[in-house]
């Protein structure tokens, strides 16, 4: 009887993980399958995001003013901002100890593609370019429905002029926008 039981289960977790698999390989189908964004106009590979280079100054300085607020914290017995502080501080590091993928970026005749994610025309309200080599060279997208509402795509060296022209014939540009101050800030204190 235990060993009926047994049976039953590992072909019930066996049942599970080929379910799983063959999920998992519709997803990347699904994903992969070639499309109207695949013929593009204008295709690169760009990090998802600037990984800033931090020194060892930089570390120590931060971890000095995450012990100093924790500290203060502690003394004015306000506990949970301590550990608020604290854990915010570790995630951060976590979270940036991976470095940013390559993802595929291609602009199209329907939209514009990034990596798996595809951003039809008719949902992006307008772009904008930052472009101050070497600190900055982006394209942003104000994105409809998009939690963020903006997107931004690293150029990685390319010629922003081309793709302006390619799409003022498809969506508006936000003239005179810039680099917002917290991305400034971002940039500067290489958070």
């Amino acid at each position: 009887m235990l060993s009926k039981l047994k049976e039953k289960y590992h072909q019930h977790k066996l049942h599970r993980a080929q379910k799983k698999e063959a999920r998992h390989q519709l997803m990347h189908e699904i994903k992969n399958a070639p499309s109207y964004y695949d013929d593009a106009a204008f295709s690169w590979v760009a990090p998802e995001y600037v990984m800033h280079d931090r020194g060892w100054i930089w570390k120590i300085s931060m971890v000095s003013v995450v012990a100093l607020v924790a500290i203060l914290s502690l003394y004015f017995q306000a506990w949970s901002f301590a550990l608020v502080v604290v854990v915010f501080a570790a995630v951060y590091a976590l979270v940036h100890l991976q470095h940013p993928r390559n993802v595929e970026i291609k602009i199209s005749e329907v939209g514009i593609k990034v990596g798996y994610k595809k951003y039809n025309f008719t949902k992006i309200r307008a772009f904008w370019f930052v472009y101050e080599p070497p600190y900055v060279e982006t394209l942003n997208l104000r994105v409809e429905g998009n939690f963020t509402g903006e997107i931004t795509i690293q150029l990685a060296g390319m010629d922003p002029a081309p793709i302006r022209d390619f799409l003022l014939n498809k969506i508006p540009e936000m003239e005179g926008k810039t680099e917002s101050f917290s991305d400034v800030l971002i940039r500067l204190f290489k958070i």
